[in-house]
């Protein structure tokens, strides 16, 4: 009995267990939460989102549109967190990378392919993503299905221009890995870029473009395909079009120079659309370029003395 003059204590409620989270509030809670990691941009909360995105990834179900609503939200901010600002977007890519960013991108174009804002948003992901120096997370991409799926995405696609534009970007970040440049030319994608090419003015795509096909020639398994899907004639037209675009052109001489059109065997592979004087004049034209690099006009000049 508790002292005269004092209050007994109040009873004490008993705990009432939370209630389960219904799997529509997880999947609401998650999307609400997507902000929050992405703006504490850590280690630890980067790898929160991916693993989010792998829960909620199913395109079967009753719950498939908001599953494909989070990979597009989950995708769009990736987007802004490599891309931001203020120094830190190479460190953002590293950290996403190490958390399985890339190889879970590839896992939600393969359940939602056939949303297009989600390809966009993924496309540029990837763009973002195979922009690094690190060899292995390029060879572990190629090895996860990545190649196929941009190269499948540019074929499905083919009218997209920001798909495309990040798609060549894509390809050339990857291409300098031997296993990469393999099963870039193994899956088609060296048509896929020739035909951007041609179907797209856009300059991002005829830099990333030509690009990539530069450094695919480098091998030389690669260099026929490049010369019978036309690949000639687009460098060629690219340069025509931009031949004071510095880095384009010096892609595009460094291009020509390594599938051989140096070479008495190409010289007729070059000529085949353009007379010798127009070829002459075009690589005489970007050589004397103020801009022009030291690349550019060797490769230039080996070429034009071939002619």
């Amino acid at each position: 009995m508790p002292p005269k003059g004092k209050e007994p204590p109040p009873p004490v409620e008993p705990e009432v267990p939370a209630r389960p989270l219904t799997e529509e509030e997880k999947r609401a809670q998650f999307l609400k939460k997507i902000p929050e990691l992405r703006a504490a941009g850590d280690g630890p909360n980067l790898k929160k989102l991916v693993e989010g995105m792998a829960q909620f990834i199913s395109a079967t179900g009753e719950f498939a549109d908001r599953n494909a609503q989070i990979q597009v939200v989950a995708c769009r901010h990736i987007n802004k967190l490599v891309t931001i600002k203020d120094g830190s977007a190479n460190e953002k890519r590293d950290l996403l990378r190490k958390a399985g960013g890339l190889e879970q991108i590839i896992k939600t174009l393969d359940a939602h392919g056939a949303l297009q804002e989600l390809y966009t948003e993924a496309f540029e992901a990837l763009c973002h993503l195979t922009h690094t120096q690190n060899s292995t997370h390029k060879e572990k991409f190629g090895d996860s299905g990545g190649i196929e799926r941009i190269v499948a995405g540019m074929h499905s696609h083919a009218g997209n221009v920001d798909l495309q534009r990040f798609a060549c970007a894509a390809l050339r970040n990857l291409a300098d890995v031997s296993f990469n440049s393999e099963k870039i030319a193994e899956k088609g994608g060296i048509e896929r870029i020739v035909a951007a090419l041609e179907t797209h003015a856009d300059p991002s795509i005829q830099l990333d473009g030509c690009g990539a096909l530069q450094i695919l020639s480098i091998y030389a398994e690669n260099r026929g395909r490049i010369v019978a899907s036309g690949g000639i004639e687009r460098i060629l037209a690219a340069m025509t079009k931009h031949p004071k675009n510095v880095k384009l052109v010096e892609c595009c001489c460094g291009a020509l120079f390594n599938v051989g059109c140096a070479t008495a065997q190409m010289k007729g592979k070059l000529l085949e659309s353009r007379s010798v004087q127009s070829v002459r004049a075009l690589m005489q034209r970007v050589m004397l370029e103020p801009e022009a690099s030291a690349n550019t006009k060797a490769y230039g000049k080996i070429i034009v003395d071939a002619l």
